[in-house]
C-alpha cells in the first residue's frame, strides 16, 4: 500500500472513531440529564462538537475520542485540546451566544471518550468548565 493511501485510510478511520465518540458522548450527556441542542455547530471555519443544556447552563462540548486497550499510549484525549482549538471554540461560542436568547450561564466542557479495542465499550471522563471564553484554561 502506498503512503498516501495509508494516510487516507488512517484519516478515514480517525473520522469514524470521532463520529462514534460524539454519538456516544451525546448518549452519555443525555443520561446525565443534559438536552442536546445542536451537534457540529459551525461558525465560519470554527466548530463546536455538541451544544447541550441543563437547568442552569448552556454547555459547549468538545469531544475527544481515542481507541485503546485502556493503556493510553497517546496520552489523555483532552491533551489534544490545545490553545488554537480553545480559541476556535470560544469564537464559535461567541457567535452562538450572539444568536441565542437564552438567559442561562455558559460553560466549556471536554468529554473524553476511550473506546476499548477488546470489546468496543466506552469510558467517559466529563471535564466541566475547563476553560474560559477567551480560550484560556481555568485552574
Amino acid at each position: 500500500m502506498n503512503e498516501s493511501r495509508k494516510s487516507s485510510d488512517n484519516s478515514r478511520n480517525g473520522r469514524k472513531t470521532g463520529e462514534r465518540g460524539e454519538e456516544a458522548a451525546c448518549r452519555f450527556l443525555e443520561s446525565e440529564g443534559y438536552t442536546i441542542r445542536q451537534r457540529n455547530y459551525r461558525a465560519g471555519h470554527d466548530e463546536i462538537d455538541i451544544i447541550a443544556e441543563n437547568e442552569q447552563y448552556i454547555v459547549f462540548v468538545e469531544v475527544k475520542t481515542r481507541t485503546s486497550d485502556w493503556g493510553g499510549r497517546y496520552g489523555r484525549p483532552s491533551a489534544a485540546v490545545g490553545a488554537k482549538k480553545r480559541q476556535c471554540l470560544a469564537r464559535a461560542a461567541q457567535t452562538y451566544i450572539g444568536q441565542s436568547d437564552s438567559q442561562k450561564f455558559y460553560r466549556f466542557d471536554v468529554v473524553e471518550v476511550t473506546v476499548s479495542r477488546v470489546d468496543g465499550s466506552c469510558r467517559f471522563n466529563h471535564m466541566k468548565g475547563v476553560f474560559g471564553a477567551e480560550g484560556k484554561i481555568w485552574v
